[in-house]
């Protein structure tokens, strides 16, 4: 979408606008204004516009901060840099706690703007003001959401501010909560049928998919399965069950058929996304681009993050020989432009697989561990070695090295060495975040062998915000908390049957189960640290599953500390606001 700017945005907290004397005042006649920008339906689409910009701006395509809502979790090793940080990472004055409290209240500016406005719009029929406001409280409703879960009590503002205002004061987190649940209703009931907007736009369904989550954080869990079951009972929407799309006749599975490219809107043929951020390759204001390599805001740079870099990958010779294996970057199966400074943790990678492996969802498309070995003359001058790999393949889980044949991935050695697997340089990871032969022409540097270019390392595919089988997840955590655990063991092997893994039971079903099979099935989609946050589990699971933030990982030699499950109040913030107090959240 092309980005649009409709106001000027300035302030650290909330975005304000300047106040005039009376005779500075000027009617903007022929040039567009705050003043007359908002009447016609032209003026306010642009202004929602804007809202979808910011959204896939906070998640998806600023470079710095695309992993974060996942790295500051349970989910993923990070190898660069080797040791964790989060006291720095999280400092008060550090980028991370700036960004995402900047991000969140523009988005409300943006949106109370849009609401305020509506009533002297004289070009919208009514019916036409309850739509763009719905649209607005949506929005307005997911950046409270946001900051609710990553900061706690935040400050509350309902009405677009057209003056400097120094004097917030933090709200509790069950009034903000509260508000957003309010948004989302209305939302809900005035925002068109999915079957009535165009990709990439919200619908009735996606405000109830909000609306389910948020209900489950305010402990609404009957009103959270009556949102869900709204999504699900949607005759417009349906689970994808058989191959389709853009490589259906190729090798694949459903599964790995969501993630292809051009697969994911309704366009496609795909019933199973509700909502579905867009991006357009080397199109202004598309989202994703092949020329630059850093560039803020930019491309979604997925497969940068979450794919191994395989020319790293050596095997030591008894005499001390180094054979590489693999060439760097090939747009095939061994993940592109990636550099792997994020692998999965032992849950993800082995343990949520415990029960079946031969789960769709960890299929050789969608969780690939094997690899097509690159450089065959490596294999036909070593005799020995190509006796271990008779295939071409080198295969994490069950490839044996020649006796006194070693491993090392890492640049020469150093802190980024190690013999063990999986790491950064050889690892399984989600192909959610490449697209395997199939990059845009403009990002291969040899397209008959798949050689990329090096501005490669993007994701060039729609991502899904929201999708179907969610609606699942949320009502089986439901049911979960109402201890129906037959109705959650039902939704779930919903998505079991999909993906043609073993059934599960009631006896099965708790909390801990449904966050393990989010994991298998939206990994990678997820903000794992917003869903942690939400269940109040954060601290438990990093502590459990994720030894990256251990002491024996960590700079300073600490363990994860609970004071981290919340982000500070950015200095910025309570500096700007000098006529009220902004607590600092403990800890910090």
């Amino acid at each position: 979408m092309k980005k649009i700017y409709i106001i000027s945005m300035v302030a650290a907290m909330l975005l304000t606008g300047c106040n005039e004397d009376k005779f500075l005042e000027e009617k903007a006649l022929d040039f567009n204004s705050a003043s007359n920008s908002y009447n016609t339906a032209a003026d306010y689409d642009a202004a929602i516009t804007e809202l979808y910009y910011l959204t896939r701006e906070e998640f998806y395509t600023t470079y710095d901060r695309t992993t974060d809502l996942s790295k500051f979790a349970d989910m993923w090793i990070t190898a660069d840099p080797l040791q964790s940080n989060i006291t720095a990472d999280l400092s008060p004055s550090g980028a991370i706690a700036k960004f995402y409290w900047d991000e969140n209240y523009k988005l409300i500016a943006q949106a109370n703007t849009v609401i305020s406005r509506l009533g002297n719009a004289t070009g919208l029929t009514d019916e036409q003001k309850k739509e763009y406001e719905a649209k607005a409280r949506f929005f307005r409703a997911l950046g409270y959401r946001t900051l609710s879960y990553l900061y706690g009590d935040v400050p509350l503002q309902l009405e677009e501010v057209t003056e400097p205002k120094t004097d917030y004061a933090r709200e509790s987190k069950d009034k903000v909560l509260a508000q957003v649940l309010e948004d989302l209703e209305f939302a809900a009931i005035n925002l068109p049928e999915i079957n009535q907007v165009h990709d990439g736009e919200i619908s009735k369904p996606a405000a109830n998919m909000l609306l389910a989550e948020v209900a489950l954080a305010t402990g609404a869990n009957d009103r959270a399965i009556s949102a869900a079951t709204a999504v699900i009972s949607n005759p417009n929407l349906k689970l994808m069950t058989q191959r389709f799309g853009s490589q259906a006749n190729e090798e694949g599975d459903v599964f790995y058929d969501l993630f292809r490219p051009n697969n994911q809107n309704r366009a496609s043929g795909n019933t199973e996304g509700i909502w579905v951020i867009q991006f357009e390759t080397n199109v202004e204001g598309g989202g994703n681009n092949t020329s630059h390599f850093f560039w803020n805001p930019g491309s979604f740079w997925g497969e940068r993050f979450f794919a191994p870099q395989v020319d790293k990958f050596q095997i030591i010779k008894p005499d001390g020989t180094r054979l590489q294996l693999f060439n760097w970057p090939i747009g095939d199966m061994t993940g592109g432009r990636g550099i792997g400074t994020h692998y999965a943790v032992e849950h993800l990678y082995n343990g949520i697989w415990a029960a079946d492996f031969n789960d769709m969802r960890n299929s050789e498309y969608n969780w690939p561990r094997r690899f097509k070995i690159h450089r065959t003359n490596v294999l036909n001058d070593n005799p020995e070695l190509k006796a271990a790999m008779p295939d071409g393949y080198f295969d994490l889980e069950h490839t044996v090295l020649p006796k006194g044949y070693t491993m090392e991935t890492g640049f020469g050695g150093g802190v980024n060495a190690t013999t063990q697997l999986p790491n950064r340089f050889m690892c399984g990871y989600s192909t959610k975040m490449t697209t395997p032969f199939h990059y845009p022409d403009a990002q291969y540097q040899n397209k008959n062998t798949y050689q990329l270019a090096g501005t490669a390392g993007k994701t060039y595919t729609d991502q899904y915000f929201f999708r179907l089988a969610e609606a699942y997840l949320l009502r089986a955590e439901a049911y979960v908390n109402t201890g129906k655990k037959a109705e959650a063991a039902a939704d779930i092997n919903v998505l079991h049957e999909r993906a043609k893994a073993a059934p599960c039971s009631p006896e099965e079903m708790s909390i801990d189960y449904i966050l393990d099979e989010r994991l298998r099935e939206l990994t990678c989609e997820e903000k794992r640290r917003l869903t942690l946050a939400r269940v109040g589990k954060l601290s438990e699971y990093i502590k459990k599953y994720n030894p990256y933030f251990s002491a024996s990982h960590s700079a300073d030699g600490k363990d994860y500390d609970a004071h981290f499950d919340l982000f500070p109040i950015p200095l910025s913030a309570i500096q700007a606001n000098k006529d009220g107090v902004l607590e600092q959240n403990p800890g910090y």
